[in-house]
């Protein structure tokens, strides 16, 4: 669900925010789903998925039909979404970072997060980043102009995977069981290893609604969400075990649902 189309409304209004033309500076949240269809939520008409939330925002706000798609895969999506350039010009291209590799989103490349902060903005991503690591952590987001982040570096069946819903439920799907156990990271500290995807929504959740919280009235801010749902292997917490006629791929997309309605109560309150 990585839309070229959503590039183009990002960089027009960041084009509008940096003019001169107005002086009030509203706040920016922008929610990235992974590997999820349009066709997979209620407002697009799936007949067995109950995602009430984002059916609000599609109502309440403009539900569209027609896209286009940088790329069909994480990290080139992602640079041309953050850039707003073609992934083979970045040079982001054809395929993904994976754990071993050592490259990343090229420092000379300009992101959404370095043209706000010039324009005063606090700026935050939460969730996947899958742009980079490098040697000591230099393509990770702190140096792409994001003042906070949390979140795992890349996909997270790039890593071994046991328990995807709580307690301690199977994944359904298989993971790099040769590669070492997803990191953790905030901003450039790793703070969990392996990291418990049981409680990972709550984790980011808290994260997002925090960083809301902190910079609201205060100064503008610019929330990246970029979840890791509904990627496989799909994983679920304590609150979502068993919640949908679609199994595991529906708990997670609940648990997805749910997170975006935090998102609303806090973000879309706030001038945003």
């Amino acid at each position: 669900m990585e839309r070229h189309g959503i590039l183009l409304c990002v960089f027009f209004l960041i084009q509008w925010i940096v003019s001169e033309a107005h002086t009030e500076k509203p706040n920016i949240v922008i929610m990235l789903a992974d590997d999820l269809g349009y066709g997979d939520i209620g407002a697009y008409g799936h007949p067995t998925s109950t995602t009430p939330n984002l059916d609000m925002l599609a109502r309440e706000g403009l539900l569209f039909t027609q896209f286009y798609t940088a790329s069909p895969v994480c990290s080139p999506s992602r640079a041309a979404l953050l850039t707003g350039r073609l992934q083979t010009r970045i040079g982001v291209w054809p395929g993904v970072f994976n754990t071993p590799s050592i490259g990343g989103l090229p420092h000379n490349e300009t992101t959404i997060a370095e043209i706000l902060k010039n324009e005063g903005y606090k700026t935050s991503i939460i969730g996947k980043w899958h742009l980079g690591v490098g040697e000591n952590g230099m393509y990770l987001p702190k140096y792409q102009g994001f003042d906070y982040y949390l979140g795992i570096p890349y996909s997270h069946d790039m890593c071994p995977c046991e328990i995807c819903f709580y307690p301690r439920g199977h994944c359904a799907s298989s993971c790099e069981e040769t590669m070492t156990p997803c990191p953790l990271y905030e901003n450039e500290e790793i703070i969990q290893q392996p990291v418990d995807l049981t409680e990972l929504t709550d984790k980011y959740s808290n994260a997002a609604t925090g960083f809301i919280k902190a910079n609201a009235g205060k100064v503008p801010f610019f929330l990246y969400m970029a979840f890791q749902h509904t990627h496989k292997p799909q994983f679920s917490g304590k609150r979502f075990i068993n919640s949908s006629i679609r199994g595991m791929f529906g708990d997670s997309l609940n648990e997805l649902d749910w997170q975006s309605s935090i998102l609303f109560i806090y973000g879309f309150s706030t001038h945003t």
